[in-house]
């Protein structure tokens, strides 16, 4: 190995490239995080929890792929806290969904009016929770999490850390995420849809962290990340559809809507359900051209910057 390189493939002196993208991706999802709080603690709406949510699952993924290079004693306090936030904010999502779908379908489906009055009911009492949990996120111990984490940073990508495998072990992680979604894509079963979804959760995380390496692995073209977009997409239309079923059975089974009304309608989500999962599966082998693209690599000076 030349004096000059590191295991990772990455000129020592180009080690501060990577080091400088990984503290500035830092403040800027913990800055995105703190403004989406703040905005959902000032008024909780569909846009305001939504923003929220995606910034959490964003720091989460950080600090998964952060892993790889900081002691996880760092980062497992703060990764459990974040994920139980974002936990708490799931029924108020899934009511928000169900709510601008169900209005779209009044004009079709008139007898649907008890359900959404029942919805609106629920996303008030939600609303009313998520103002107070969202009170929660403004969580002053990530201010520890950070500072551990930049020291971490400058010294794993330090100038003189000749054999450092800092670099490789990011790539490690991006394998691993994706590892991940290529198991659960091969356990898929169209009769257990729970199948699909866990492997849309996988996947958010490794476009995440696509996402967040792509300015500095060009090998992710930004083309490539608007069709993770749409692959993601395709499996969180089967899932509302899913839940929207779940939350119709369970207020008829508890008498709160009457079955016989609602039936034309759940034929109807039942047959959008089977085409939707056709559609997915035909295209759901598209998932292997995310990963790995050929000779993966972090940017060096010398490289021109990737197209915005």
């Amino acid at each position: 190995m030349d004096r000059g390189e590191t295991s990772g493939g990455l000129l020592v002196s180009d080690q501060a490239i990577l080091r400088e993208h990984l503290l500035d991706s830092l403040r800027e999802r913990l800055r995105a995080f703190r403004k989406a709080a703040r905005r959902a603690r000032k008024r909780s709406t569909e846009q305001t929890v939504h923003q929220l949510r995606v910034q959490l699952r964003r720091l989460l993924a950080f600090f998964e792929l952060l892993s790889t290079v900081v002691p996880d004693v760092h980062l497992q306090r703060a990764r459990k806290k974040l994920k139980k936030r974002l936990d708490q904010f799931d029924d108020l999502r899934d009511t928000h969904v169900q709510l601008l779908f169900t209005a779209s379908m009044l004009s079709h489906f008139p007898e649907l009016k008890p359900l959404h009055k029942k919805l609106q009911r629920r996303e008030d009492r939600l609303l009313k929770r998520a103002t107070k949990k969202a009170q929660d996120c403004k969580c002053p111990w990530l201010a520890h999490a950070k500072r551990m984490i930049k020291r971490h940073l400058r010294s794993a990508f330090r100038p003189e850390g000749v054999g450092s495998r800092s670099a490789q072990k990011l790539l490690e992680g991006i394998n691993k995420a994706f590892d991940h979604v290529r198991q659960l894509r091969a356990r898929i079963d169209p009769q257990h849809l729970e199948t699909i979804h866990r492997t849309r959760i996988a996947f958010k995380k490794f476009r995440y962290i696509s996402e967040l390496l792509q300015p500095v692995l060009p090998a992710i073209k930004p083309r490539q990340l608007v069709a993770m977009d749409g692959y993601q997409t395709m499996m969180g239309d089967i899932q509302d559809v899913e839940m929207m079923l779940q939350t119709l059975d369970e207020l008829v089974k508890k008498g709160k809507l009457r079955r016989v009304p609602l039936n034309r309608f759940r034929e109807f989500l039942a047959h959008r359900q089977s085409v939707l999962v056709r559609i997915y599966l035909e295209g759901a082998d598209e998932l292997f051209s995310f990963w790995p693209p050929a000779a993966p690599a972090f940017r060096t000076r010398q490289a021109s910057p990737v197209a915005a």
